[in-house]
């Protein structure tokens, strides 16, 4: 038996100390060893919302507060969420019985005087099926986890390749502006020196002096350019 099992939250609720003691006698041979029992129902609610038990083995027909009336009491106030089995007690073997104890929220029943064997296999049947909850719920949990995690990257990654979209645009948008005027002017002055020669009306130490500010500032938009690029595969990196 998995240990979460065996360590189950269990209560009984009988207003028969007898045979609340026969079925915590059971339980504990049986290696359970979170086993509660009350006799007093009137008291059934208050140790309920205390204990938050796995499985219930409730007694239907007790003095003052009735198995049925607890469950309706439970459903009412949402403690039946299925997380916590009932296994109904009942020394009453009708037809309507069973479906007024189903429909009011009972996971399984046994009929009273108790096979102890059936009520064995029933309990742990019921056990182990809120173990199998549980386990859903947390892998539920844990997945939904992951979404959260994984959305955030998602978001992160998409926010990323925008702000690398908008330096890649600005690149461009550079490179077709900025780069060419200074590039132009290099490209006229060299022009200028290729057709006139000799001729030049211009002082050559002029010209050297415009090649010299165009090539400074056609190196400063490519240092810029670079700087950018750089930035923009980091972010995308």
């Amino acid at each position: 038996m998995k240990e979460e099992i065996r360590n189950s939250r269990i209560l009984v609720i009988d207003d028969q100390p007898a045979n609340t003691e026969i079925l915590a006698n059971l339980l504990n041979i049986k290696g359970y060893t979170n086993v509660s029992v009350i006799n007093d129902s009137t008291k059934a609610l208050e140790a309920i919302a205390q204990l938050s038990p796995d499985l219930l083995l409730l007694d239907l027909m007790m003095p003052e507060i009735s198995g049925f009336d607890i469950m309706q009491h439970l459903k009412d106030n949402g403690s039946l969420n299925g997380w916590m089995e009932i296994l109904v007690l009942t020394a009453d073997a009708t037809r309507e019985s069973k479906q007024k104890a189903l429909a009011g929220g009972a996971n399984d029943f046994i009929v009273k005087p108790f096979d102890l064997i059936e009520v064995e296999l029933r309990i742990k049947n019921l056990l182990f099926t809120n173990y199998l909850l549980k386990q859903l719920k947390n892998q539920n949990q844990i997945l939904e986890e992951k979404i959260k995690e994984r959305t955030a990257e998602l978001v992160n990654a998409n926010q990323a390749l925008i702000s690398s979209n908008d330096a890649l645009r600005e690149i461009a948008w550079t490179q077709s502006h900025i780069v060419r005027a200074p590039l132009a002017r290099l490209l006229g002055l060299v022009t200028l020196i290729q057709t006139e020669g000799e001729d030049l009306e211009i002082n050559p130490k002029e010209i050297l002096k415009h090649i010299g500010n165009s090539a400074t500032e056609l190196d400063g938009v490519i240092r810029d350019i670079t700087n950018k690029a750089y930035t923009a595969n980091n972010i995308t990196n």
